[in-house]
């Protein structure tokens, strides 16, 4: 931790030692990302990271919020309102939870998750974050608490890109919302987030230039401000290259931009297509399907070396050197060259450890491909995380608050920068309550004063959770209060007696882990309480420990000697859930008591600690080894054969125990080569619908389909974009 800044070792008390909502954020290159890695890295709680897209889920080593709490697509109104009322899809309170399957594991993994960490919030609108409190409310049956009693932590730059918002959406949301920022979320009204503001720039060095960037992100820009980058146009900008990147402001002009260049180059053209296996849908491909490269085509990394030599990062651009089906080389600046190897990104789920009471990582699929993008061009909102040291930026078309201060921040410094059109006067301003929420962050002496009494809180609230058994008490109550039948016409009555018994066992310790508590609640008043309380906590475990243990135990015994008997696996299933609960209890006290040890040392309990204690085991651990490729055969030339013994794309899909997205991707390269017809996979007049915008020059999937809408899935997008492809070789060859 000591590598940290101080403000974010600040951040990660709050994160480690209370249980209060933390949003974290700060200037471009201040070291959010490495904070996220950090808190991942070393949290004791049970944590899952997300993000509100496909993207900025894979970059951040996470998944999309709608896959882990599987949200509906639309707008969230946090009322129940009459639903016939509105056109659009619309989701309510009482309708959350309508059509949507949440599996026995799922549920379990929201039940025991303890931290939910959301990066690049900017993105996430406040109805989508009402939505995911009134899930978690509703999945954890726990309505008093924010987000079910679970800890968020928020990271991203709000004065970056905004949330989008569709026209139509703002007239059902305004009732409710002022803006569409995450902190106008109800479920954050009466629970305000901790504020963090990592405030050391590493990006840039020029105080000048940081001094700018800061006006200009709190929309303080001066006359001078504006001149002084306007001195940095050139009108022979389009002449310009030796490493430098045009940043624009839409997905087509970055596109024609990088086509062009791309086609002025000599040499032949290589295509590398990605390896995809398992499930990996094509909204989260983290570079392009097919990467098209010739020699002498200037390139960028979007991955960090992951050698750990340093040889490029996030952003580095460079030239393609030398080329072949197999090889591809890139020379820097400085004469530098590396050979660029694959990189595999991981479509993961989360799921609980059976080994382990603790949240562990699923691969669902895998995308393998070079980390390179072609680099003349890059959108704005692409662009964010990366570092440039020279940029072309056309800011002709700026259309959202934030986008210029995004731009001018990749860059690591002012020499580095072309403008290829004058900076107005009117530049988009940011919102007066976002304005407000930013500009009232606490000082570092009010959280460092804030934590001490947070802390006291979590301690009690943790302790009430590991000491206070009534929750398994009530189960056991429950349990035995299903024992209804005649012994005749069920062999689970024969044993309500054991579980009678087993319920009168553990009442006891009802009585004493109450009065405990009330000790602990008393101990928290004294100024000096850890020290007491670490003593009073061992003892305690001293007491409750062996107790619980020799009823978990008891179970273990009693399901060994029934293990046998048949027609009582719904009484199995519910002893294992059972059992379950006490072992959860007996590793929720460790956890505690190694917590206070650590707090009394002044010290936070971490990960590798929690790794390394001896905790009750459940089961065998069932995690399967990632198995090694059996298949030889192009997965999209597997997928086209079975399309053509008849088999429907859907039937396809399960087959292959992939996306109904992937398989579409595998026929769209038959339709690029003319081998399968576009009229057998998309209706006519959706076809005709994407060409249109094909004519204009838009050819990138995910603006047509954001323009088309719900009615337009992106397969067919992308379907009818290959089709464009073997039309555009035929009139060639013509």
């Amino acid at each position: 931790m000591t590598d940290l800044h101080e403000l974010a070792q600040l951040a990660v008390k709050y994160v480690n030692t209370t249980g209060r909502h933390i949003f974290l954020t700060g200037k471009a290159g201040t070291g959010k990302t490495t904070f996220l890695r950090y808190i991942v890295a070393h949290t004791y709680k049970k944590a899952v990271v997300a993000a509100p897209t496909g993207v900025a889920a894979i970059n951040a080593g996470g998944v999309t919020l709608h896959s882990l709490f599987q949200l509906p697509f639309g707008t969230f109104i946090p009322e129940n309102i009459r639903l016939e009322e509105v056109s659009s899809p619309v989701t309510t309170p009482g309708t959350l939870l309508k059509d949507r399957k949440f599996s026995a594991s799922k549920r379990q993994l929201i039940q025991e998750l303890e931290l939910l960490i959301i990066d690049e919030v900017s993105m996430l609108r406040a109805d989508l974050l009402d939505c995911i409190d009134h899930t978690l409310k509703l999945l954890r049956r726990n309505r008093r608490e924010s987000f079910g009693g679970v800890q968020v932590l928020f990271i991203g730059d709000l004065l970056q890109l905004p949330p989008v918002i569709k026209d139509y959406e703002k007239s059902l949301l305004s009732p409710y919302y002022d803006n569409a920022y995450f902190f106008q979320a109800q479920a954050l009204k009466d629970v305000p987030p901790i504020r963090v503001e990592l405030q050391k720039i590493y990006r840039q060095t020029d105080q000048q230039f940081i001094d700018l960037l800061n006006r200009l992100r709190n929309n303080q820009q001066t006359t001078d401000d504006i001149q002084l980058l306007n001195g940095h146009y050139r009108e022979d900008h389009e002449s310009i290259t030796d490493g430098y990147i045009h940043l624009t402001t839409h997905n087509h002009k970055a596109d024609r931009i990088n086509q062009k260049r791309l086609d002025q180059l000599e040499g032949k053209l290589i295509t590398f297509s990605a390896y995809i296996e398992g499930e990996f849908p094509e909204n989260m491909y983290p570079v392009e399907y097919d990467l098209k490269l010739k020699e002498g085509a200037q390139v960028m990394f979007i991955k960090n070396d992951p050698s750990g030599q340093g040889r490029f990062y996030n952003g580095k651009i460079g030239k393609v050197s030398a080329l072949t089906s197999d090889d591809i080389q890139v020379e820097f600046e400085d004469g530098s060259e590396v050979t660029v190897e694959k990189y595999v990104w991981e479509n993961k789920r989360y799921a609980l450890s059976k080994i382990r009471d603790e949240i562990v990582e699923k691969t669902l699929g895998s995308f393998e491909q070079y980390p390179l993008k072609l680099a003349w061009a890059v959108t704005i909102h692409k662009s964010q995380g990366l570092t440039f040291e020279k940029a072309i930026l056309d800011l002709s078309g700026t259309f959202a608050p934030g986008q210029l201060y995004v731009a001018l921040s990749r860059l690591t410094s002012l020499n580095g920068l072309v403008l290829s059109s004058h900076i107005g006067d009117s530049i988009p301003t940011i919102d007066n309550s976002l304005r407000e929420f930013v500009a009232s962050f606490p000082s570092q002496k009010e959280l460092v004063n804030s934590l001490a009494n947070d802390r006291k809180t979590f301690i009690y609230q943790f302790a009430t959770k590991v000491f206070g058994f009534d929750r398994i008490h009530k189960e056991l109550i429950n349990h035995e209060r299903s024992f209804n039948k005649d012994e005749k016409r069920s062999i689970k009555q024969q044993y309500l007696a054991w579980t009678t018994e087993l319920t009168h066992e553990l009442a006891p310790l009802v009585a004493v882990g109450n009065n405990f508590i009330r000790q602990i609640a008393s101990i928290l008043q004294q100024d000096e309480y850890l020290s007491t309380l670490d003593d009073r906590v061992d003892k305690a475990r001293e007491y409750f420990q062996p107790r619980l243990t020799e009823l978990n135990n008891k179970i273990k015994e009693h399901k060994k000697s029934i293990g046998k008997e048949k027609k009582i696996k719904s009484y199995k299933e519910e002893l294992e859930m059972i059992q379950a609960m006490f072992e959860y209890q007996i590793n929720q006290m460790i956890k505690f008591s190694m917590f206070i040890s650590e707090a009394t040392q002044n010290k936070v309990l971490t990960r590798k600690q929690l790794q390394s204690t001896d905790l009750p085991k459940t089961a065998a651990d069932n995690k399967g080894k990632r198995t090694a490729r059996k298949d030889k055969i192009p997965s999209a030339k597997i997928s086209f054969e079975m399309y053509k013994d008849g088999r429907g794309i859907e039937e396809i899909a399960e087959s292959r125990g992939l996306v109904r997205s992937t398989i579409e991707g595998h026929l769209a390269k038959y339709v690029e080569i003319g081998e399968l017809e576009i009229s057998k996979l998309v209706d006519e007049p959706k076809v005709k619908k994407v060409m249109e915008y094909v004519e204009k020059g838009i050819l990138r999937g995910g603006d047509i389909k954001y323009e088309l809408g719900d009615d337009y899935t992106f397969g067919e997008v992308r379907l009818v974009l290959a089709h464009a492809k073997w039309m555009e070789c035929n009139e060639v060859e013509k």
